[in-house]
């Protein structure tokens, strides 16, 4: 997580088959064909992922860390959404890592959408020295940081599972005055303080519908064009 000119975070959760069903969902809208540009049904939510992962603390806690993205085990999976998020609080995000391996077990709550991303990127000007790139030019870091994987994959079950491509609208996001996950990495000054705005991301994601009661294997992972992979395994369970 060392700091960069215009800072991309970049996350890989889980979806698809190979670099081929990747290709082809790179072409394709979230919303019945119609290619979008930060609109269309699940833009906003992809807004709202960013937001919540960057509003959680970043504390190392019994072998484990609060924030999602960094949590090992998924005993912090639920936090900042333990009855749901999202409009009407009908959605459970699910968080990749910032690379590398990660097995976790995690209860969601039945009836909840489950809504993660395959691999994406946000992108801001909170950067160590601060950059001032416009929403044109951050847009176009997000879309350079994903386009072109290798491969990516996930399964539920053994099944796998569709993805879509989505950028999100321009949003900003709130940090916590402590423990930030900026903090975390080292990274420090007013840039990573308070209200960071503006940010974009772009994306391949899955939207999974409300599963029945029960246990799950979610297994997910990939390759980027630049090396950067990891495989992450969800031991899921609906009740």
């Amino acid at each position: 997580m060392a700091a960069k000119n215009s800072r991309c975070w970049r996350s890989i959760a889980c979806v698809t088959a190979l670099l081929a069903g990747v290709a082809s969902s790179s072409a394709r809208a979230d919303d019945n064909g119609k290619r979008q540009d930060g609109e269309g049904q699940y833009a906003q939510l992809t807004a709202l992922w960013w937001q919540w992962i960057f509003a959680q603390p970043a504390i190392d806690v019994g072998g484990t860390n609060t924030n999602p993205v960094l949590d090992s085990t998924g005993a912090y999976a639920t936090v900042g959404q333990e009855n749901g998020i999202g409009p009407g609080d009908k959605t459970f995000f699910l968080a990749g890592t910032f690379g590398g391996d990660a097995e976790r077990a995690v209860t969601v709550p039945h009836g909840k959408t489950l809504f993660l991303p395959v691999l994406n990127a946000d992108c801001d000007n909170a950067s160590d020295p601060p950059t001032n790139w416009s929403v044109p030019e951050l847009r176009a870091q997000a879309k350079a940081a994903i386009d072109n994987p290798r491969y990516a994959y996930a399964c539920l079950d053994g099944a796998p599972l569709e993805i879509f491509r989505t950028k999100s609208p321009t949003f900003t996001y709130t940090v916590p005055d402590e423990d930030s996950i900026y903090a975390y990495s080292g990274s420090v000054g007013p840039q990573f303080e308070g209200t960071i705005k503006p940010a974009v991301s772009d994306g391949y994601w899955v939207s999974i519908p409300p599963l029945p009661p029960g246990t799950y294997l979610l297994e997910f992972g990939g390759v980027r064009s630049n090396g950067f992979s990891l495989n992450v395994t969800y031991h899921l369970t609906i009740e």
